[in-house]
């Protein structure tokens, strides 16, 4: 069992924050063993803000931190919802924003439970045999929030009534899955503002009923075979003199601490948000995130940086904006690979918003409140802005119209015909605007940039836009068919002291390339034996060695390496004692898989094969025959023509019909058993069989010479 050393000290120097207590003893969760039993905790702090959480001696709080994930964002402010308890609850419940479920006051007017259940519920729809429940001071946490399918929906007379009966529920051996909700820290607040000694006081008296069910996770019999992750959240803050529902820092900074081990202790992260909570306790379980669900939130471990989180250590404070203080929140540097074109845009300006730059949260919806950029939830860490409606109001500047364009770096095409893009989108509208999204090809394509979306100020497109485009793109061909080799998005925003555009979390992906079936020519069908042809193949894989052999036979012919692309090429000998006939040209993978062509072996041509080069073949060479050719020997037949022939042979019967000064035929013809009367062949090097075995064997001559006819 793995043991933390946790000293409240330790937490607050690595979290920034003070206010320790020292020989308090620190909850500490032991490293789940190999196939522990998953189970969940979620304790939540009604109106815990958690600046002054940072300020406040919480032993237990710091324990959890310093063993695990910090994570402080911002709730979304009117006109999306105020910071209230049930538009706080259901997000951290559910895993979606109030625009979703539609919890937007206490009342619980028109929720959308049914579309968007608590992840208890969600839990007994895939895993009914676990054991959950929900205990709450507050009325609605128990009876609203989490639905009827809960095992156990208890409310609390009062916090400390709450506590005990989760630690009784957490003592229970079929317990698996917990959610406790803790409400005197808002009474407090309500009472006497988040600045007041009452509410430090609430919040550690909080403190210690958290420590509480800590130690009766860790006090249960089985709790060395279980897996346990414990989150701490609140719905909102509070103002200093008291109250919430507004857009104040106080009001809408809430918090994500989680212990468990999916986090390594210690850690401060900046893209996790209460909506993750819900995500990250399903995925806990092992129950599979669903896409039809429509989550706003994900598991903490599936969360992946973009290229704009890169750009955090470049932060810096404001030039002019008065509203986020001295706080690190902007840069006009964009991440390695991507441009900014502000050719367009006139001077002067505010400087942190002149064209497209980049910012957290903390910063952006701070320049000015109630102006819908605190509805900007769906965007994680750095994120890119065009606001023409904050530029516009630092003067002087040289124009009107801000005109910026965004580019992201070029994506290689793996050769599939479609890609997928996705990014979020916040577009606030506030007079006349536009934005658009294009699809830009690489230059060699020679293909047109295409429109994706456009973001009028009015038209079919409902406005604002708040949500996460994902888009299929199909891909262009050019004239010869080919698609292109890269694709980048551009994203233009141009307005007129109007509103915003954020943009953030840019991804690009494509299906897997159809791979071409491999396959193999050859350079003719038919060849003589002796003779070599010639293989190509495509859609091998890289580097790949393939042998070739004539199956029928069976004979190996060689073998050839596939390069980069998959393709090869060979020269093969077809063995000159291949027999005549049909064959199979197989061509066998590297996985033995096998591919093949067939092949038509010719003969070796008589003419051509050294057994009847003249010379060596005595019967048939002219000067080596004596005897069989009478007649037709111009050396041994005076009178019968010029003598253009100059061989040796000895043949001394004159060729009846042939008369002298007569062109005597090019193919000069010598036949064995039989004559064949007015029979001439010109030029042959083949030998057929004539009739009754009758051989016909034709020599070519340099020159022609006279002859008779054939007799």
């Amino acid at each position: 069992m793995r043991k933390h050393t946790i000293a409240a000290s330790i937490g607050a120097i690595a979290l920034g924050v003070t206010g320790v207590c020292a020989g308090v003893a620190p909850a500490a969760l032991a490293a789940p063993a190999e196939g522990s039993v998953p189970k969940t905790l979620v304790i939540g702090v009604d109106g815990a803000a958690f600046d002054v959480m940072a300020e406040t001696e919480l032993p237990n709080v710091r324990a959890l931190q310093a063993g695990g994930l910090t994570a402080a964002s911002n709730l979304p402010g009117n006109p999306m919802a105020p910071t209230v308890s049930g538009a706080g609850w259901s997000t951290i419940a559910t895993g979606v924003w109030p625009d979703k479920h539609n919890v937007v006051d206490n009342n619980f007017t028109a929720p959308r439970y049914d579309e968007f259940p608590d992840y208890l519920t969600r839990i007994e729809a895939a895993q009914p045999e676990r054991g959950t429940a929900a205990i709450g001071t507050w009325g609605p946490i128990s009876s609203t929030v989490f639905g009827a399918a809960v095992d156990t929906r208890l409310k609390g007379a009062g916090d400390a009534d709450t506590t005990a009966r989760a630690v009784a529920q957490l003592a229970a051996p079929g317990t698996d899955d917990v959610f406790v909700h803790l409400d005197e820290v808002d009474g407090a607040g309500h009472n006497s503002g988040s600045s007041s000694q009452a509410y430090r006081d609430a919040l550690v008296v909080a403190d210690r009923q958290i420590g509480e069910m800590i130690a009766a996770v860790q006090a249960r019999p089985g709790y060395a075979s279980e897996d346990w992750l414990i989150m701490l959240t609140s719905d909102h803050g509070h103002t200093p003199s008291g109250g919430h529902g507004g857009s104040t820092k106080l009001e809408r900074k809430t918090h994500v601490i989680a212990q468990g081990g999916e986090f390594a202790p210690g850690s401060v992260r900046h893209d996790v948000k209460i909506s993750d909570i819900a995500p990250t306790v399903l995925a806990h379980t092992g129950i599979a995130r669903d896409a039809s669900w429509d989550l706003d939130g994900a598991a903490v471990s599936d969360l992946v940086p973009d290229d704009f989180d890169t750009l955090r250590p470049q932060l810096r404070v404001a030039a002019q904006e008065q509203g986020p203080g001295q706080l690190l929140g902007w840069t006009d540097v964009a991440p390695e690979g991507w441009e900014v074109d502000n050719s367009r845009m006139p001077s002067g300006g505010a400087p942190e918003f002149r064209g497209w730059t980049f910012m957290t949260d903390d910063f952006f919806s701070n320049v000015e409140l109630g102006q819908h950029r605190e509805n900007n939830v769906r965007s994680r860490d750095v994120f890119a802005v065009a606001d023409s409606d904050e530029w516009a109001d630092v003067s002087p500047r040289g124009g009107s119209m801000f005109d910026s364009t965004l580019s992201t770096p070029a994506y290689e095409l793996n050769g599939a015909a479609t890609a997928e893009v996705s990014f979020v989108s916040d577009y606030a509208v506030d007079g006349p605007q536009g934005a658009s999204v294009w699809v830009v090809f690489d230059e060699a394509s020679g293909l047109p940039r295409q429109k994706l979306l456009d973001y009028p100020a009015d038209g079919t497109r409902a406005n604002p836009v708040n949500a996460v485009e994902r888009h299929t793109i199909e891909l262009p061909r050019d004239e010869r068919g080919a698609l292109p080799k890269t694709l980048s998005l551009q994203f233009s925003y141009s307005g007129n002291n109007s509103a915003f555009w954020a943009v953030d979390q840019v991804r690009f992906g494509q299906p897997e390339a159809p791979v071409a079936p491999a396959e193999f020519s050859i350079s003719a069908a038919r060849v003589t034996a002796g003779e070599s042809v010639t293989v190509s193949g495509t859609g091998f894989a890289a580097g790949e060695d393939v042998r070739f052999e004539l199956r029928s036979t069976p004979q190996q012919l060689g073998s050839a390496v596939a390069d980069g692309a998959g393709a090869l090429s060979a020269e093969l000998v077809v063995p000159a004692t291949t027999e005549a006939g049909e064959h199979l040209l197989v061509a066998v993978r590297a996985d033995g898989s096998e591919l093949s062509q067939p092949l038509a072996v010719a003969a070796v041509d008589p003419g051509t094969d050294p057994g009847t080069d003249p010379g060596t073949d005595p019967g048939t060479d002219p000067g080596t025959d004596p005897g069989t050719d009478p007649g037709t020997d111009p050396g041994t037949n005076p009178g019968t023509g010029p003598g253009s022939d100059s061989g040796s042979g000895s043949g001394s019967g004159a060729q009846p019909g042939t008369p002298d000064g007569a062109k005597r035929p090019t193919g000069e013809l010598a036949m064995t058993g039989g004559a064949a009367p007015g029979l001439i062949v010109g030029g042959a090097v083949a030998a057929a069989l004539l009739g009754g075995g009758v051989l016909l064997a034709v020599r070519s001559r340099r020159g022609a010479s006279d002859a008779g006819p054939l007799g």
